[in-house]
């Protein structure tokens, strides 16, 4: 969609206010902070060096809650650099800033990192006795985790160096691939007229109601990456080579068993949720079979599956949106509306779509005492609309989590999405309950169906790919043919005989940032979609009593491993059947849509 479109959505002057955070990446605070954390990192580090075993409980406490102090300052400034980046990856003087940044977080990090280490090397039953005081109460999850998780910590020497050459090494080449892709830009012709556009303005293509539109823009799209496969093959490549020497020399036993031990996962209940996903493939097949009926189509090809139904074309200003979700968030409970209002109001949303801004949307929360921030790319369709529910989750997560310490503050990996992907079920629901007319019942349906696979099932396509390119990486090289043959294997797998795979399609995991920035994150959002899934199950059964259940899961941060968290609104995640039930949802949602198609 060519970016002279989107400002009819309203949505160009919706930019966020960083100034909580600095004014400006010039302003002389920064390197005053930068100086000032610098001693207070050297003064830190003389204080409690090799002293931990020896403090008594008031004394870690006090130890632990000057280090979160530090940390809050070095997150701050990663948060400012980041945010500042993320909507100007062109500008040269703010792509040398967030480089100081980063490099100053290394440093002061590696100044710090003898303390985490140390936590590690606590006896456990000296840890006990001094959970037993108060003061470490609040930190008992998160000291217990260190314990368990510091046979997979290097030494201090080896753990600064690992910080040090990943400036240079795997961080590299992670913001080589980003700052590469998201420079490209795209000519298309488009009603007539060449007009250039941006990957995330190309790839928002597939929703066009053309399909010869479709085809070509995702071709043109998927083939830039073909084209420059030699940059974007040894990005990945070197990132994953990478990732699997230091996770053998920290003595991982699996590539994926890194991101589940962070995760507090075992890999067995990973490995289930990646078997039940995948066995559940059929009903993907069965959605797309039904629509390409829908479309009046002989077969969809993979260009097609997010192609709008003829009555589906209706775009939603920014105002519009906003006071949907608002709507649907206060249908749900009153404060999750006035928390998400206060963000439209405090200008902590960047919504328009522009030239060198990153694509995709996200949610960022630095520190418990400052509000988050979310970024979009608005265009006005009903996925947009969902995103910002799903964004505004996020944010909503965060919020709630702020009576924890920063330790316990950020929401650990597996439950991070379940607020954002609550939200859009809210969204969903809220607009299904007020709609009559069966076709833009259609249209939701579909749209919420297609949210369901993207979310569960294609991360889990991502998900059993990433496993096998790390496997057979972590053996010997790979090129990007037998990459492509890999990728392919697994779009076959899912979408079987319902959906045409074209042959540029080989080539959409080099367009999966994901991949390169956190090997193995992408489960996590399979893991929130049906694990949502259940809990919204409980909701609708339930009714307002479920909401203070909720809001008091999200209020626990990371205090806690997912698997208690996750009770608190009555999941066993541990159960089998737990994630089938999820899967019974689905089936519903397109037995609804069958039923609409039917009575036709």
């Amino acid at each position: 969609m060519p970016i002279e479109s989107v400002s009819k959505t309203g949505v160009e002057s919706v930019r966020w206010d960083l100034s909580d955070l600095y004014p400006d990446i010039g302003d002389p605070v920064i390197d005053q902070t930068l100086s000032r954390l610098r001693g207070e990192a050297g003064r830190f580090k003389t204080a409690y060096y090799g002293r931990l075993a020896r403090l008594d409980a008031p004394e870690l406490s006090n130890a632990i809650r000057e280090w979160e102090a530090i940390l809050s300052e070095i997150y701050k400034l990663g948060q400012y650099a980041m945010l500042r980046y993320a909507v100007d990856t062109r500008d040269d003087r703010i792509k040398a800033f967030e480089m100081k940044i980063r490099e100053a977080e290394a440093r002061l990090e590696n100044e710090l990192v003898f303390f985490d280490l140390e936590l590690g090397r606590l006896a456990a039953n000296h840890l006990e006795e001094l959970l037993a005081s108060p003061a470490l109460r609040p930190y008992a999850y998160f000291l217990r985790r260190r314990i368990e998780t510091a046979k997979y910590q290097l030494s201090e020497p080896e753990e600064t160096l690992i910080n040090l050459k990943n400036l240079t090494g795997a961080s590299a080449f992670k913001n080589l691939y980003e700052e590469y892709t998201t420079a490209w830009q795209f000519e298309f012709e488009l009603d007539g007229k060449s007009q250039t556009l941006s990957g995330e303005e190309l790839r928002a293509l597939r929703q066009h109601a053309d399909p010869d539109v479709r085809q070509r823009a995702m071709n043109q799209f998927l083939g830039q990456y073909r084209e420059n496969q030699l940059v974007i093959t040894h990005a990945f490549i070197n990132v994953i080579k990478d990732y699997n020497i230091e996770r053998e020399k920290r003595g991982y036993p699996s590539p994926i068993s890194v991101q589940n031990i962070q995760n507090d996962l075992s890999d067995q209940v990973v490995a289930t949720l990646h078997e039940v996903t995948t066995a559940s493939y059929p009903l993907v097949q069965r959605y797309y079979r039904l629509k390409a009926k829908l479309l009046k189509r002989p077969e969809l090809t993979l260009a097609d599956i997010y192609a709008p139904l003829p009555q589906a074309t209706k775009k939603y200003a920014w105002e519009e949106a906003q006071a949907l979700v608002l709507e649907a968030f206060g249908g749900f409970d009153p404060e999750i509306r006035q928390m998400a209002q206060a963000l439209f109001d405090e200008q902590r949303v960047d919504a328009p779509v522009l030239p060198g801004k990153r694509g995709g949307a996200f949610c960022s929360s630095s520190v418990p005492e400052l509000r988050p921030y979310v970024m979009l790319n608005y265009l006005g369709r009903l996925r947009d609309v969902s995103t910002l529910a799903h964004e505004l989750g996020h944010a909503i997560h965060s919020l709630l989590s702020r009576g924890q310490p920063l330790l316990n503050f950020h929401a650990i990996l597996p439950l991070a999405e379940t607020a954002s992907v609550f939200s859009e079920m809210i969204l969903t629901d809220y607009i299904l309950k007020r709609e009559t007319d069966p076709l833009v019942r259609q249209s939701l349906l579909t749209a919420k169906l297609e949210e369901i696979f993207a979310t569960s099932h294609r991360q889990n396509l991502f998900s059993r790919f990433e496993q096998h390119i790390h496997a057979a990486l972590s053996e010997r090289r790979m090129s990007a043919k037998e990459m492509c043959g890999s990728y392919q294997q697994e779009l076959s797998l899912m979408f079987g005989q319902a959906v045409k795979i074209p042959e540029e399609y080989a080539w959409e995991w080099a367009a999966i940032p994901h991949m390169v920035e956190m090997p193995f994150y992408v489960y996590a959002y399979n893991f929130a979609n049906l694990l949502v899934m259940s809990l919204y199950q409980q909701y609708k059964e339930q009714g307002p009593g479920f909401a203070p259940k909720f809001k008091q899961l999200l209020s626990l941060g990371s205090s806690a491993s997912p698997t208690d968290i996750a009770a608190v609104a009555g999941a066993d995640i541990s159960q089998p059947q737990f994630w089938q039930k999820s899967f019974d949802l689905i089936e519903a949602l397109i037995r609804e849509l069958e039923a609409l198609v039917e009575s036709e």
